[in-house]
């Protein structure tokens, strides 16, 4: 009798435990294909540093038009002669002028300003140069020396003379770095007020 139940008993928990594998092994098999058909959601944190810049805000820049780097007043003194068989003609006159050098935003391309996900702008200026070529202010000319006859034609000579050497004279390749480093300083500090961390100016070739 005492045999018989230690029988039952060893094979109850046989049977207990095959049932138990048996369980485990549905529950595994259910699983996996659940997971196969529906996988689990996972989470992941992504850093995206991109900075969104409004085309509102662009255009608002490239609004200004015209953002003067560098003035230069200056003057120049120019002469005409004209030796005739009764006299002599001869006329000296003064021109004031301020250049004003920057860049023109007109002439920006679409797109000059490039954002990148790593914080980055690239901002691409036109070359700089002179802003108005009418910088001789007319009315502080003044005729230093008039002798004889003066066709008018002289005048426009002499205003064309002058403003050539005005140029010549204040548009060197020293006084033209000198506005584009001023620009280079004041376009980073714009584009860094948007958020931007690294900024880099090019500007195009004449």
């Amino acid at each position: 009798m005492k045999k018989t139940l230690l029988n039952i008993l060893r094979n109850g928990r046989f049977y207990a435990i095959a049932l138990a594998v048996v369980a485990v092994a549905v529950i595994v098999v259910v699983v996996v294909k659940a997971w196969q058909k529906d996988p689990p959601i996972s989470l992941s944190v992504v850093h995206n540093t991109r900075i969104d810049v409004t085309p509102e805000e662009i255009q608002s820049i490239r609004d200004i038009g015209q953002w003067e780097f560098l003035s230069i007043s200056t003057e120049e003194m120019v002469e005409w002669h004209r030796h005739r068989t009764f006299g002599n003609d001869h006329l000296v006159r003064i021109y004031q002028g301020t250049l004003r050098i920057g860049v023109d935003m007109a002439h920006a391309k679409d797109g000059w300003l490039e954002s990148f996900p790593d914080s980055t702008a690239i901002v691409h200026l036109p070359a700089i140069g002179l802003l108005d070529n009418q910088f001789i202010d007319e009315a502080r000319t003044r005729t230093f020396y008039e002798k004889g006859s003066i066709p008018p034609a002289v005048l426009d000579q002499l205003y064309a003379t002058a403003a050539q050497k005005m140029r010549h004279r204040c548009l060197t390749p020293q006084n033209l770095k000198r506005a584009e480093n001023n620009a280079r300083t004041h376009f980073d500090r714009i584009v860094r007020a948007m958020g931007f961390k690294r900024v880099e100016i090019v500007f195009d070739k004449k």
